[in-house]
């Protein structure tokens, strides 16, 4: 269905954008507030009427808004697609991404900055759209670098900062490490099959070789963008921003691209059944890595920055195991839990005038009760405890994962498809592999992640909520105002309300509920996994073990930290001292990464301009051959100085010379 509106959704923020960086400086604060909240909203409504027009009999909209350039057989247009999958994270980015604009009203108003970061927050939110609306590759890395140029903008918004700046270059750097894959996925792509639509490469017949490959360097993408080992250490540190950005970054936009990435190529993931053994694998191992550290964490910003890089791991299992519906329906419910407690951490930061150590608060819940409130339903949905959103986003891709059917490198077809003899045989073993063992392990590292998942937020929660005020008596803790509280209880209320995109389709078969779930809902947009879904099984065995594993997370965080405070760190400290420490320290890894790449590229780098550079190209070629130039240009001077005798010498010298070359020397 062609329809004339939809290029609307991404530009009504880039005008608002646009508004606000060129003329914000000298507009009315409350006019600048209006341009900023009014584009992003008016950006929903048109997302909303759309997704209101996506009947059962409507599949999506497409609209081609211009042709963008033509290079030999390569078109590109900057054209946009409108379906189930892209229509809800369009609401979702839109819907939360007003929320944090509203909130930001609150938070950033006594920035002499403000009218820089409503610019950069509404290109944010047109970068993202655009990446989520491409039809074509090319189209969606536009949006996947305009996020990572905002990323880069708000992250060391505060840039006179040095360390709030060095954060902001670090986040670029990494991802322009990941976008190199993803770049030469995009190319393997199209020189194999001549195009990059998206719905053409899903539709194709892609060789196996050829979509290993690209799967590959496209995740390689993805792992950047969306933190993943072994790129994931600059969303730690993004925390340099303002907490509004850190809840538009890791709740609602750019760390979910490479989880929707993966889910909308979801037919050249099926086609390369290694890659997804190997996505899936990446996101346990971060999962659970990310988790360890979180527990050891004393910035609340810092423990929830490791949560969304854990939350994360959990979604890429979730894709990586072919439940592509179960990976995208916990981003959804992600994005309201950890939005509410990004803002509800900002809240606090905001009462308690830039306070953000754990160790320095305690006893907020006197003084900040809406907050308080709202962050307790927060951590109940993202530790997955019922009745809430996460335990059913999160025990979907567990359950799913665990009752997958064999991962495999290859299928018994593939081998048939090469006529390379030294070559067949080894396909044709892999082709037997299967690797019974990884569901159910996977299965085991997800739920002890779980149960690592509900103890740190837990600790979090006690130790900035509950127990007495420890911070100093020169700050009095105080609630935010509405503008801030807001968006608090909204997002809390859909942590719950969420939870029926998640229900089981056999608990809500021939009820209303039916059409909200999710799995229902995205039937048809995803490619099933290859050897089948792993169908119906019941649920009631893995809902016990998922609500066991939540309440053990928190009567473990009760135990140490509810009445003991920070007594119960001081106790685990005593018992675990240098895991501990290695646990708050990061586990070294940036450490690691700056002795094994930083400074050895470093010293590379300064070498090659030491002697390459300075010695070489600039010494000898731009320094060098002029001066020699000069100088026999100097020599010969002294000679044109207009002395007619010496002229004379000169020129008897030279005869003598000649005389002597012709009639001695022959």
């Amino acid at each position: 269905m062609e329809v004339s509106w939809l290029h609307l959704v991404p530009l009504l923020p880039l005008i608002g954008a646009a508004v606000c960086g060129l003329v914000g400086k000298w507009l009315p604060k409350g006019w600048l507030y209006a341009v900023a909240l009014a584009s992003v909203l008016l950006s929903f409504l048109v997302g909303l009427r759309a997704f209101l027009g996506l009947g059962e009999g409507v599949q999506l909209f497409h609209e081609l808004a211009f042709n963008w350039f033509s290079a030999g057989s390569l078109r590109v247009d900057m054209a946009f697609t409108f379906d189930r999958l892209s229509g809800a994270l369009t609401l979702v980015v839109t819907g939360v991404g007003f929320l944090i604009h509203v909130y930001s009203v609150g938070y950033m108003d006594e920035d002499p900055g403000y009218w820089r970061y409503f610019a950069y927050l509404n290109l944010f939110i047109a970068a993202m759209l655009t990446l989520i609306l491409g039809d074509n590759l090319v189209a969606m890395f536009v949006g996947w670098e305009g996020v990572g140029l905002c990323s880069y903008l708000l992250i060391g918004f505060w840039f006179t900062d040095e360390e709030k700046a060095s954060a902001g270059r670090k986040a670029f750097v990494v991802n322009r490490i990941g976008d190199f894959g993803f770049l030469i996925g995009i190319f393997i792509l199209f020189t194999q099959l001549g195009t990059v639509s998206i719905a053409q490469i899903n539709s194709a017949v892609i060789p196996l070789g050829v979509a290993q490959l690209a799967a590959l360097c496209l995740f390689i993408g993805a792992t950047g963008k969306s933190a993943q080992i072994p790129l994931y250490i600059w969303l730690p540190d993004a925390m340099a921003g303002p907490t509004p950005v850190s809840a538009l970054i890791h709740a609602a936009t750019m760390v979910t691209a490479g989880v929707y990435m993966v889910a909308r190529l979801s037919h050249l993931y099926v086609s390369a059944p290694g890659v997804m053994a190997a996505v899936a694998v990446v996101g346990t191992i971060t999962a659970i890595w990310s988790a360890l550290i979180a527990t050891s964490q004393n910035d609340i910003k810092k423990v929830l920055a490791y949560s969304t890089v854990s939350q994360l791991g959990f979604m890429f299992i979730g894709v990586g195991v072919g439940a592509f519906f179960a990976g995208t329906l916990h981003l959804i419910t992600h994005a309201f839990f950890k939005a509410c407690l990004f803002l509800g951490a900002g809240a606090v930061i905001h009462g308690l005038h830039g306070e953000q150590e754990l160790p320095r608060m305690g006893g907020l819940r006197k003084y900040m009760p809406s907050t308080r409130t709202t962050f307790l339903i927060a951590t109940i949905a993202i530790t997955g405890i019922l009745p809430f959103s996460g335990f059913f986003s999160k025990d979907e891709i567990l359950a799913q994962a665990l009752h997958t059917k064999a991962f495999s490198f290859l299928t018994a077809a593939d081998p048939a498809k090469t006529d390379v003899p030294f070559i067949r045989p080894l396909l044709v073993w892999l082709s037997t592999v299967r690797l019974t063992w990884l569901g159910p392990l996977i299965y085991a590292v997800g739920s002890f992640t779980a149960f690592l998942t509900s103890f740190y937020m837990w600790r979090c929660y006690f130790l900035a909520f509950s127990g007495e005020y420890r911070g100093p008596e020169s700050v009095h803790p105080h609630e935010s105002p509405p503008v801030m509280t807001v968006p608090l209880w909204i997002l809390a209320g859909l942590s719950v309300v969420g939870l029926l995109l998640g229900l089981p389709p056999s608990w809500v078969h021939g009820t209303a509920l039916e059409h909200w779930t999710w799995e229902h809902f995205t039937e048809g947009v995803f490619a099933p996994p290859r050897g089948g879904a792993p169908g119906e099984f019941s649920p009631a065995l893995g809902f016990g073990i998922a609500l066991l594993v939540g309440w053990l997370g928190w009567a473990g965080s009760y135990a140490l930290y509810f009445k003991r405070g920070l007594l119960g760190d001081e106790m685990l400290s005593a018992r675990l001292g240098p895991v501990r420490r290695a646990l708050a320290n990061k586990l070294y890894v940036d450490e690691l990464y700056d002795r094994v790449i930083v400074r050895p590229l470093w010293a590379l780098a300064r070498g090659l301009w030491r002697v390459v550079d300075a010695t070489l190209i600039d010494g000898l070629f731009v320094n060098g051959i002029p001066a020699l130039i000069a100088w026999v240009a100097a020599m010969a001077r002294r000679f044109q100085n207009g002395d007619v005798q010496r002229y004379a010498a000169v020129t008897a010298l030279g005869v003598a010379a000649l005389l002597y070359v012709f009639l001695v020397r022959s």
